[in-house]
């Protein structure tokens, strides 16, 4: 097994060990929280404004974070990590207790909508039955399964999603507007989960209803020896499929970069960065730099971007981060991304938040 390999468990089980504290304590922290502090109840007008605050606290948490390459950047930063999901269970548990259901807020009932948050459904823990959710106890040892595979899909996303957030302050502005996003999206699963009647049933989960943890594969800093003038969308599946989706982000920020018809330096420079932290050979990175020369935009397949939820993110996260980059976020880069997000499914209003974070 690989250092990175290795690196990459190890993160996984440190995030299990403190999400299963996380999920444990939680109700009781707050509960009691609100119990000292009744004026803060929150209600179900509120809930807008409890998403936003708690996506502004995760996205000063993640800008903070001190970023190096891969596995090894993510283990330095494993606390604020644990940081950021503490306070989108905490989130859940507030929009509960503004929906009146601070009675129902058991550890599966915050996993469960977790898990949904993190698209892989209830794990066994809830089960939407129109206006109802039925919600099914766990076992410690189930539980605790549970929280492993939990742990390995925040660790995949975190790994798979952007190739600008290792970079030196572009990446802490990438990783606050990817957390602020995140946590948003946990509120909105929240809301739309808990807004439900809560009922729980006498049968447990069993160990045969937690879905198969994915194996997180983590790409090597080897070089990519596919010319991005032959670059063809293939499967999510398919081999070198990883390597691809670099090169076509990369086709996809040269065109954005076009937007204005204005190649700032900063722009360029922050291209450069990225083609050189791709590890890409010469002549597939040379075929790219010549890209920038040239007017036309380069036409792309959204397709394999579509049915790659995290990279699509990752693409939308970079996307805003190279628009800023030279401190003017102009109209037609907007309208580019906009255009782009409606492509991939996601509302405007969500693009927005984006923009605005």
């Amino acid at each position: 097994m690989s250092n990175i390999q290795e690196t990459t468990q190890g993160i996984q089980a440190q995030l299990a060990e403190k999400m299963i504290g996380i999920f444990g304590s939680i109700s009781e922290e707050r509960q009691k929280y609100y119990q000292q502090h009744p004026k803060n109840i929150p209600k179900s007008a509120n809930i807008k404004g409890i998403i936003s605050s708690w996506g502004n606290k995760n996205a000063v948490i993640s800008g903070a974070i001190s970023l190096i390459p891969g596995p090894w950047g993510m283990a330095a930063a494993i606390l604020e990590v644990a940081v950021v999901l503490r306070n989108q269970v905490c989130l859940i548990y507030d929009i509960g207790v503004a929906y009146g259901k601070s009675d129902v807020l058991t550890k599966e009932v915050l996993a469960g909508v977790f898990a949904s948050a993190l698209g892989v459904g209830g794990i066994g823990l809830l089960s939407m039955h129109g206006s109802k959710v039925l919600v099914r106890r766990a076992s410690l040892q189930v539980f605790q399964k549970i929280i492993a595979l939990l742990a390995g899909k925040v660790t995949q996303k975190l790994l798979k999603s952007m190739i600008s957030k290792w970079l030196p302050v572009v990446g802490a502005a990438a990783m606050a507007a990817w957390s602020k996003y995140t946590t948003n999206m946990v509120g909105k699963t929240a809301n739309e989960i808990l807004s439900k009647t809560i009922e729980f049933q006498d049968e447990e989960v069993h160990d045969e209803d937690i879905p198969q943890a994915e194996v997180v594969e983590v790409i090597e800093q080897e070089s990519i020896n596919i010319p991005a003038s032959e670059v063809q969308v293939t499967s999510p599946g398919a081999p070198d499929s990883t390597k691809i989706l670099t090169i076509l982000k990369l086709h996809c920020l040269i065109n954005l970069m076009k937007a204005d018809r204005k190649l700032a330096s900063e722009e360029i420079e922050y291209i450069e960065q990225l083609i050189q932290h791709a590890a890409l050979d010469d002549v597939t990175a040379n075929d790219l730099r010549t890209k920038i020369a040239l007017s036309e935009k380069t036409p792309i397949d959204y397709q394999v971007f579509i049915n790659n939820p995290d990279e699509s993110l990752g693409l939308m996260i970079d996307l805003v981060a190279l628009a800023k980059r030279d401190q003017e976020f102009h109209i037609t880069e907007k309208m580019y991304i906009k255009q782009i997000g409606k492509i991939l499914g996601y509302a405007e209003t969500d693009v927005v938040a984006m923009m605005e974070g």
